[in-house]
């Protein structure tokens, strides 16, 4: 079980790199959704701090995907390690609610998407179109009311079993 626990993060985020180099039958300018859902449990597994994603394996995920999708290589690796960054900043932030942390969660898509679009832009050297990628944000935060109750369900599953710990009274 403790294997499982190390595991999941990134066996999750894996899943869903997988499945994002997938066309699922999407029209071009709606496949940019595809590569946001790992950024939802990059996000989500980096600030749990029981979880285990080493930076490395956010990397090989990005590099995954530039491979799989015959994109520019290091693209989305840098993409995802940059959601990796917006997740460390917002983990200083303290919010107790549940509305908090999806209003959180919500501006770090915002800003991955438009790290990528930059990036993408000057890949380019030009500007491109920003409408593909404010949809794309848009069902990503939809997305994102799913999976992630499905990452936290994970995470429970995968908590390892707390001991009793005994100890002598003084009195």
């Amino acid at each position: 079980m403790r294997s499982l626990r190390l595991l999941m993060p990134v066996i999750s985020v894996a899943v869903l790199t997988l499945a994002a180099a997938l066309p699922w039958g999407l029209a071009a300018e709606d496949r940019f959704v595809l590569p946001l859902l790992p950024v939802i449990a990059i996000y989500q597994w980096t600030l749990d701090p029981d979880a285990w994603l080493p930076e490395w394996a956010i990397f090989i995920a990005g590099l995954t995907l530039d491979v799989l999708t015959q994109g520019p290589l290091g693209y989305w690796a840098l993409v995802y390690l940059f959601t990796y960054i917006v997740a460390i900043f917002a983990s200083r932030a303290r919010t107790e609610t549940a509305t908090g942390r999806m209003a959180l969660l919500a501006v770090a898509i915002v800003a991955v998407t438009g790290f990528s679009w930059m990036l993408a832009s000057l890949y380019f050297l030009q500007l491109l179109d920003w409408q593909p990628y404010a949809r794309s944000t848009l069902i990503t935060i939809v997305a994102a009311f799913v999976l992630v109750p499905l990452l936290s369900a994970f995470r429970f599953w995968s908590r390892p079993a707390r001991g009793i710990r005994l100890t002598r009274g003084s009195g």
